[in-house]
């Protein structure tokens, strides 16, 4: 399944989203979690996000992940970007931005959710 959509990402972000998938891993539920990424970069929308899921593969029929988090930013629309995460169900406005490019989002959106992982554990 790609990962990626309406992007190529630069070689810094592939980079640090690999480095990610290896290094970060959030616990709930007494079960660490363990995160993949997906890019979704649209001309008025961009999105990061990241599901987590237990570190064994799914069974037959697969699962849902046990995490969701979705970093959004639409381009030209200001300094606020929007986080949503499934845990506590809410979406919470960052002031960050303006953004450059897809790739300077995806590497924020990326540190910031690192950020929040360490913080959590």
């Amino acid at each position: 399944m790609p990962k990626f959509f309406g992007c190529t990402p630069a070689g810094p972000t592939r980079q640090a989203i690999e480095k990610f998938e290896n290094e970060v891993m959030v616990r709930q539920d007494s079960q660490m979690l363990v995160g993949t990424v997906y890019l979704d970069m649209q001309e008025n929308a961009w999105a990061v996000a990241v599901a987590y899921n237990h570190g064994r593969a799914p069974g037959l029929h697969g699962h849902e992940n046990a995490l969701e988090v979705r970093y959004s930013y639409a381009p030209g629309a200001g300094n606020t970007a929007q986080m949503y995460r499934s845990d506590p169900g809410t979406v919470t406005s960052l002031n960050t931005g303006p953004f450059a490019d897809p790739d300077s989002f995806a590497r924020y959106a990326i540190d910031h959710e690192r950020a929040v992982a360490n913080h959590a554990a």
